[in-house]
């Protein structure tokens, strides 16, 4: 198992027993270039953060609780960038992980990493192509959550659970939890690409959902100054026909 899909499961597994609310967002943001960055995002809401232990004992319930709850060395050792927790406006706690990329294959290493070839975020592809004045993004991929968290688990997660992916039978926890998982924990993959922004919202416990999404951005002054030396050529055509003509005798 990769270090950042057993970072991301250990740290659902933490919450398990008490969220109200989490969740998890991947969002792949690409610059012009074809560089940009991957990161891994897991937020609680109010309700979920105040259920968590006062591990540095100030007697709250905190995002500082929450980073000492979120074990990041192996991460970092991988080469990611793991940001302190913090709070939006809306209330909702979160941690997030990152690491760049400079190329479109860079990327899908870094997306492969998440959550492996049999995970589910699969066959993800990033594919830039250039043209005169205009460049082109492409991403692509699967995302199958119908095995639901047990998804971002394998079989030597689960014999360190004594067989369980998730520590314990799935409809144990959904008992306890009085609700179903798939409205406990929600999934978001962003494709954030030069010129627009996509976003999936599948269910845990939803089938294979191909996910796909296409942008195009054009370099205009290039195209610009394309149109004027068309412009310019037709102009000195039309000049020497209307001088050929008026020279031509009567």
């Amino acid at each position: 198992m990769s270090r950042i899909r057993r970072s991301i499961l250990l740290a659902l597994l933490a919450l398990v027993a008490t969220a109200c609310e989490v969740r998890t967002r991947v969002t792949v943001d690409v610059a012009e270039d074809g560089s940009g960055t991957v990161e891994v995002a897991v937020g609680l809401d109010r309700a979920a953060l105040e259920e968590l232990p006062d591990l540095d004992g100030d007697g709250a319930r905190t995002a500082a609780d929450l980073d000492q709850l979120v074990r990041d060395d192996d991460l970092v050792a991988a080469g990611w960038i793991v940001e302190p927790a913090a709070t939006d406006g809306d209330g909702t706690t979160w941690v997030r992980a990152r690491r760049a990329f400079g190329t479109p294959e860079e990327a899908e290493r870094v997306l492969a990493e998440l959550t492996g070839p049999d995970g589910p975020l699969r066959d993800v592809r990033l594919v830039r192509s250039e043209s005169f004045g205009r460049d082109r993004f492409e991403l692509s991929g699967t995302v199958d959550l119908r095995d639901g968290l047990e998804a971002f688990g394998d079989e030597a997660m689960a014999a360190v659970l004594e067989g369980e992916p998730l520590g314990e039978d799935p409809a144990v926890i959904e008992e306890r939890l009085g609700r179903p998982l798939a409205e406990v924990f929600t999934f978001e993959l962003v494709a954030a690409l030069p010129g627009g922004t996509t976003t999936w919202s599948p269910r845990l416990g939803d089938g294979p959902v191909e996910v796909r999404a296409e942008t195009t951005v054009h370099d205009w002054p290039v195209l610009g100054l394309a149109a004027l030396a068309v412009a310019s050529f037709l102009a000195l055509v039309v000049v020497l026909v209307v001088r050929a003509v008026r020279r031509r005798p009567a």
